[in-house]
């Protein structure tokens, strides 16, 4: 395991895609990302006072390919764990890929994969308190402790907990942290909006079913929806 700092880079998911042969679980870290990405190119917005760092994760070979859909809400898991060990506020995982508090948003992960190489990307608000010009609301740790945190603790806490969940999940126990997920639902029995490509969907939202889809009420019939298929958005479209 490499680290690698930055004061400013375009993106560390960017960055280590284009380095050669990574080793499991190399970190990049930034103090600012002038092109931070969420999921289907959403910009996320990247200020000083966040923790903005990716890891290389190499495929296991005891892991089926199918197996690798369920990987951000492995992360998901990973993420609500370490910063639970920082401050134990009431968290939430947004399915797929976003840490809420206070139904604010406070996290987004980005899973993607080159060649043998899942590189997973994360940003977690610390002590940052300006977010730009955002759709939905936000916050940070600090502005829902009060206090301020050790960014780099922050990171190395989430990757080694991450290294944790992983292991769990290779071994079997998926079934643990899918009921971790559910207990942090916050879509759970919620108005949601699913669109798939130029179809929208409205619905309640569900329970995260085994095979990591989400399960949304249309119209009293309970349907799943896939993490590759879909754009959720809820409340007014946030």
């Amino acid at each position: 395991m490499r680290v690698f700092r930055f004061d400013e880079i375009d993106s560390t998911n960017s960055f280590l895609k284009r380095e050669n042969k990574l080793e499991n679980y190399d970190l990049a870290i930034a103090k600012n990302q002038s092109e931070g990405r969420g999921r289907r190119g959403n910009t996320w917005v990247s200020k000083e006072g966040a923790a903005l760092f990716s890891f290389v994760l190499k495929e296991d070979s005891n892991l089926i390919m199918e197996e690798y859909r369920k990987l951000p809400l492995v992360v998901g898991v990973a993420v609500l764990r370490a910063l639970k060990k920082f401050e134990n506020l009431d968290y939430k995982f947004k399915w797929t890929n976003d840490i809420y508090v206070n139904d604010k948003k406070i996290s987004g992960i980005l899973v993607e994969k080159i060649n043998e190489n899942f590189i997973i990307g994360i940003g977690i608000n610390v002590n940052n308190e300006d977010f730009g010009d955002l759709s939905s609301p936000a916050s940070s740790m600090r502005i829902e402790s009060g206090r301020e945190f050790h960014i780099e603790e922050v990171v190395f806490a989430v990757v080694e907990e991450f290294k944790n969940c992983f292991k769990e999940f290779v071994d079997g126990e998926w079934k643990l942290m899918l009921n971790e997920i559910n207990k942090a639902n916050y879509l759970l029995d919620k108005p949601v909006t699913v669109k798939i490509i130029d179809k929208i969907i409205r619905g309640i939202g569900g329970v995260v079913l085994e095979d990591g889809t989400l399960e949304v009420a249309v119209d009293g019939i309970k349907k799943s929806f896939d993490i590759g298929e879909v754009h959720i958005s809820f409340k007014d479209n946030q």
